[in-house]
């Protein structure tokens, strides 16, 4: 079951690739928020079925490569492809520098998680190192609809800027508390609550910017908390790129 998951998600990522080079960006850039939501039904469906595997690790990355790093990548690349703000060869050059920052930044972040999987203990702290690729593309293609919607143009052609402060945050050891059950039922309230909310916006294609507000104040709050319990966080051994 959560390996169906993956390869459906997987597939939509491809998708939307295929819609925004066709030039349908607004099928695509929902297609990818979509993917978000298949990515966490994916991982909760794994832990409570206890159907986990090695084989699914992998599945999962590569489609996480597919639909948080390739598809909002192509996104923002066929968009802006021609538009006055990146003409000419020089500028073109350096959009396909800033997209591909992006991308390879996202693969990056995936093999990083993978190794750390493996070396670190799994009583250790609940958190990531870096900002997920899941939120990264989430946080691309929520900006990219919102800035469609209200037709803010400098928004648009700003977007690969965004995607390079997202790269950055990929591959940085900034811990991030990951979403998880929590001691304060308040706090489980309050997280269950805005899950629902986001489900519902993310499938009825509605109130994206209640989508980019929650992943904000996550990023925010969550990366504050980590860098000021970074010592205590820090694991023993964070290799994140061996050799």
């Amino acid at each position: 079951m959560p390996n169906a998951i993956t390869l459906v998600s997987l597939m939509l990522g491809l998708s939307a690739v295929v819609l925004a080079f066709a030039g349908d960006f607004d099928e695509a850039a929902w297609l990818v928020v979509l993917c978000v939501l298949l990515d966490k039904l994916d991982g909760s469906a794994a832990r409570l079925l206890g159907a986990t595997s090695r084989i699914g690790v992998q599945l999962d990355s590569f489609s996480d490569f597919v639909t948080f790093g390739i598809a909002p990548g192509a996104l923002i690349f066929a968009r802006l492809t021609g538009h006055p703000a990146w003409a000419g060869e020089a500028l073109h050059i350096l959009l396909v520098a800033l997209v591909s920052t992006y991308v390879l930044s996202a693969v990056i972040r995936l093999a990083k998680f993978n190794v750390l999987n493996d070396i670190l203990p799994a009583d250790g702290p609940k958190v990531f190192y870096g900002l997920p690729t899941t939120f990264a593309g989430g946080l691309f293609v929520i900006v990219f609809i919102i800035g469609e919607k209200y037709q803010l143009e400098p928004v648009i052609q700003w977007l690969p800027v965004l995607g390079v402060a997202l790269a950055a945050l990929m591959v940085s050891n900034w811990p991030l508390p990951k979403l998880v059950l929590r001691k304060s039922k308040a706090l489980n309230a309050l997280q269950l609550v805005n899950v629902v909310l986001g489900y519902a916006c993310g499938v009825g294609r509605f109130w994206p910017e209640y989508l980019l507000g929650g992943v904000l104040v996550y990023a925010v709050v969550g990366f504050s908390w980590g860098l000021t319990h970074k010592k205590e966080l820090t694991a023993r051994r964070l290799d994140p790129y061996p050799t």
